[in-house]
């Protein structure tokens, strides 16, 4: 009788673990939507992992936190707070999406992220957001 409990319960430790997958966004928009989030939210860490690995990327990646992370903390508060705001969406080919959004705490300036599909996962490429930045000046 305690064999079958056992078996039962391991079962639905198994089931459970297998149905539990952390969450991970697999599209286009929720892995665009996950790393805004994961920024706003101060997150680096979670957000560093939905970022292209490319030695460029990182560079910028490691610019972007030193500058989120220098703001005053009642912004970062209010940036933790805001809701993400999508303004557009550009689906270049099956594998590049552009997502132009904002948030609800500074409504009025939009961003862009890049979001690429490589071995069949979604990733972030922040040269697009660097380089369309850098244009502008």
């Amino acid at each position: 009788m305690k064999i079958k409990l056992l078996i039962v319960t391991l079962f639905f430790i198994v089931l459970n673990s297998c149905n539990n997958t952390g969450n991970v966004p697999n599209t286009d928009i929720d892995v665009a939507r996950a790393f805004i989030k994961d920024i706003l939210e101060n997150n680096f860490k979670k957000a560093k992992s939905l970022v292209l690995d490319e030695n460029i990327n990182n560079q910028y990646f490691d610019l972007a936190k030193k500058e989120f992370e220098s703001k005053t903390k009642e912004d970062l508060k209010k940036y933790k707070a805001s809701d993400i705001i999508i303004n557009e969406l550009k689906n270049l080919n099956d594998t590049v999406t552009i997502v132009n959004y904002s948030n609800s705490f500074k409504r009025d300036i939009r961003n862009e992220v890049k979001v690429v599909r490589v071995n069949g996962q979604w990733l972030v490429d922040l040269k697009h957001t660097f380089q369309d930045f850098n244009k502008e000046k």
